[in-house]
């Protein structure tokens, strides 16, 4: 139960950045939270990350790929531990825009 205290209260993760490419895709990176197993990553086309997709990572960047054209996507993300058999998850990041104009 101590790392489940730790993990949740200790370790949000710092988005570095959040780019998108030309050819449909976003390249995300962060900074590495400790005593975390993996990171679990949400991208949406709005602020409210209504209708998101989700995606797990051991590293600490992603390509998300298949995404539509001239569409802004929201990214943010998260740490995660297992613990006694079960994810338990830390706090999310906080909210960046892929395409660089809009503060989010």
């Amino acid at each position: 139960t101590n790392a489940k205290v730790f993990l949740i209260k200790k370790s949000k993760v710092l988005l570095k950045k959040a780019k998108k490419t030309k050819s449909r895709k976003i390249n995300a990176s962060w900074e590495k939270a400790s005593e975390a197993e993996g990171y679990q990553i949400q991208y949406a086309t709005n602020k409210k990350f209504k209708k998101e997709k989700r995606k797990k990572s051991k590293t600490t960047s992603v390509t998300l790929k298949k995404l539509k054209k001239k569409t802004t996507y929201f990214v943010r993300m998260r740490a995660y531990k297992a613990v006694d058999g079960k994810k338990v998850y830390g706090k999310w990041s906080g909210v960046d825009c892929c395409c660089g104009n809009c503060k989010a």
